[in-house]
């Protein structure tokens, strides 16, 4: 049993070192791409509050502004998600070898 874990832990050996090149690459992507998409959010966020104020735009306009602008706040979050699969994945492998 011992030489068949040993086995699998040598065969599984390369798989575990793709998956932690490819967790660090995507966190440096989310990284880079939340600081991009939380800007692009809050310009949205705040052209819908001041087109609302100077009365530029109608309220429903204003609306659908804001929730692009949430849309692309929540972008990153979803990529956290990918993350946490691969960390996942990575950690049964681990426990399964």
């Amino acid at each position: 049993m011992k030489a068949i874990r040993f086995i699998l832990r040598i065969i599984l050996l390369p798989v575990m070192a793709v998956l932690v090149v490819i967790r660090l690459f995507v966190e440096f992507l989310a990284g880079i791409s939340a600081v991009i998409f939380r800007v692009i959010a809050g310009i949205f966020l705040l052209t819908a509050l001041l087109s609302y104020g100077f009365g530029l735009e109608s309220s429903g306009e204003c609306l659908k502004i804001v929730l692009a602008g949430f849309l692309f706040y929540l972008l990153p979050c979803t990529v956290e998600i990918v993350i946490a699969g691969i960390v996942f994945l990575a950690e049964w492998i681990r426990s399964f070898t």
